[in-house]
């Protein structure tokens, strides 16, 4: 009797413990290149959506987050970190932090979902866009540049050339002035692709565009997006059209436009994502997600366009595209 009675204390107890660790809440955690608003976007498009997606399962999750203020020299000690909280899986967000994740994490036990990532594919994140890898998937900004360049036609009939700023050391820049070029010529445009990999330097090279771009659509470049007020300026003395593929209501009435990939959207594809890999898939079974039309939007700014000397084309003053 004593035997099965001390039997029957130890079932309760590891239930009991088994119950509760069922019960704890699963730490995500967000590690990001630096605080810009277009990245806080993605984490709190992640985070809410997770939530959501946690609380219909009976699933509590809690995160942590922390950034590399844009130094890649502190992305490493950021996800040491992170990797030391053993989590039950990490979001980096932009392809630095998840490039260097999958390089640095040692612990293969942590699955890794990336976000605000152009080609992971090209990054060496994933073997190709149907499969993740064995620890590591995602949802990325791949852009419809055919279609952000034919909004910015609609916006500015008479364009025949644009242009961009880009950095020549990073990958997802270099994707994405493959694309932009291709589809510009598809559209009979003339791309100007100038390169900067100091972010002191924008002014100066933006500089070049004068006479030589009739508008400029700006690629998602981590370097320019975050001076993009320095690139507006330079954009309102030279009096050229500036639309963006990032969307900042603080800059609505200084830019010409956007035609931006959602990046509170990005997140909340990432967020299916981490949800299906917490839920036992295997990320290598999880293809990254392409951006789909219904994940972008557009803007024009009548104050923008006005500021260099320009309006709404007749055509558009009825769009919903139009900020009132």
């Amino acid at each position: 009797m004593k035997l099965r009675h001390w039997l029957g204390i130890l079932t309760l107890a590891l239930t009991g413990s088994a119950l509760a660790q069922s019960t704890a809440p699963r730490l995500i955690e967000i590690v990001s290149f630096g605080e810009h608003p277009a990245l806080s976007q993605v984490a709190d498009g992640f985070k809410a959506h997770l939530i959501q997606l946690s609380e219909k399962q009976g699933r509590k999750v809690e995160f942590d987050y922390l950034h590399a203020n844009f130094d890649r020299s502190l992305v490493p000690q950021v996800l040491q970190r992170a990797e030391a909280r053993k989590p039950a899986l990490i979001f980096a967000i932009t392809t630095p932090i998840i490039q260097a994740a999958v390089r640095g994490v040692k612990d293969k036990s942590i699955p890794i979902v990336f976000g605000s990532v152009v080609d992971p594919v090209v990054a060496g994140v994933v073997p190709d866009w149907q499969h993740g890898s064995a620890w590591a998937s995602g949802a990325t900004l791949l852009q419809d540049f055919e279609s952000s360049l034919e909004f910015v036609k609609q916006v500015v009939p008479s364009v025949k050339r644009v242009g961009t700023l880009y950095n020549p050391g990073e990958d997802n820049d270099k994707t994405n002035i493959d694309l932009y070029k291709k589809a510009a010529r598809k559209l009979g445009l003339e791309a100007v692709a100038v390169p900067v990999d100091n972010a002191n330097d924008i002014a100066q090279r933006a500089q070049s565009f004068a006479g030589k771009v009739d508008a400029i659509y700006q690629i998602q470049s981590n370097i320019v997006q975050t001076s993009i007020p320095v690139l507006a300026q330079v954009a309102q003395r030279l009096r050229v059209p500036l639309f963006n593929s990032v969307y900042s209501d603080k800059l609505k009435n200084q830019l010409a436009g956007f035609h931006a990939v959602s990046y509170t959207k990005n997140g909340e594809h990432a967020a299916d994502i981490a949800n299906r890999i917490l839920n036992g898939e295997k990320p290598a079974d999880i293809p990254p997600y392409v951006p789909k039309p219904e994940d972008f939007d557009a803007y024009i700014s009548p104050k923008g366009l006005a500021a260099v000397g320009l309006s709404v084309p007749a055509s558009l003053a009825d769009s919903p595209w139009v900020i009132k």
